[in-house]
């Protein structure tokens, strides 16, 4: 019996045809993360089995659903991501042959409206099918990963993965994703950061999304997506610093509010 999971907010406008490639799955799970769309609504079509966690990061939420899964086999789907025909049958064959614990799926990322193949986005794995009785837990509260006892296999197919849909989501994602990045590299006790320090990362990063990885060899999309790829880990390292602060920003200006009260907005 296989059991397909989903994890997803806000998700209206593409979980329904992610559901759909699953709907030939023994049983579908959607943990929601508190969506306000229509997301729910759509998830209902294809299952009653819908969870709601709230305020978890990534593991957790994929762990929680776990938990609810019934199937002797799991296999994990992003709302952005599809299942081939392809994949689908060599999923169905896998589980029968029960050889390894685990799956490595690749996946065609579509960036921009054009899959790319260069760098990090071809074969691009992730462990998504694992086999219930071998499965320890998912760890990590950013680009988590599952544990699990034996042996790793690699499918041939290949999930599509529908990403970097946009400006407007790449940008959000960014801000969202780097709030947990930059608490965890605090948490680790990582160097101050200076004028000098943004300087280096800013080089090195543009040297390994650029030139490292190949994105700027890659056409418009690849360079596009190398700067957003810098940008992304440069805001990181500015909410580092923010965090860093004596004081929270709010209230270093809550404070000039009630200085320039004070002096009849003398400045």
């Amino acid at each position: 019996m296989l059991s397909v999971i989903i994890v997803a907010k806000n998700e209206e406008n593409r979980i329904g045809t992610c559901l759909e490639s699953v709907k030939w799955a023994d049983e579908i799970i959607v943990g929601d993360n508190n969506s306000t769309d229509k997301t729910i609504k759509i998830a209902k079509k294809y299952t009653d089995k819908i969870f709601k966690f709230e305020n978890e990061d990534y593991a957790t939420f994929r762990n929680k659903a776990f938990e609810k899964a019934s199937g002797d086999w799991v296999l994990y789907i992003d709302p952005d991501e599809r299942v081939t025909s392809s994949l689908k049958k060599e999923i169905e064959e896998l589980v029968k042959l029960d050889k390894y614990s685990a799956y490595a799926i690749s996946r065609k990322n579509i960036i921009f409206g054009k899959e790319i193949k260069y760098g990090p986005f071809w074969p691009d794995w992730v462990i998504r099918l694992l086999k219930k009785d071998d499965f320890e837990s998912w760890v990590g509260r950013i680009h988590e990963q599952p544990k699990f006892k034996g042996k790793l296999g690699y499918t041939k197919s290949s999930f599509v993965h529908l990403t970097h849909r946009g400006l407007d989501q790449i940008v959000l994602k960014s801000l969202e994703w780097s709030k947990i990045d930059a608490r965890l590299r605090l948490e680790a006790g990582h160097p101050k950061m200076s004028g000098l320090r943004f300087l280096r990362i800013f080089v090195t990063e543009i040297f390994n999304q650029g030139i490292k990885r190949g994105g700027f060899f890659n056409g418009t999309i690849g360079i596009m997506d190398s700067l957003l790829q810098a940008f992304s880990m440069y805001i990181t390292y500015i909410r580092l610093w923010e965090l860093q602060q004596k004081e929270p920003m709010e209230k270093i200006y809550q404070e000039i509010d009630k200085k320039l009260i004070v002096e009849n907005f003398k400045y």
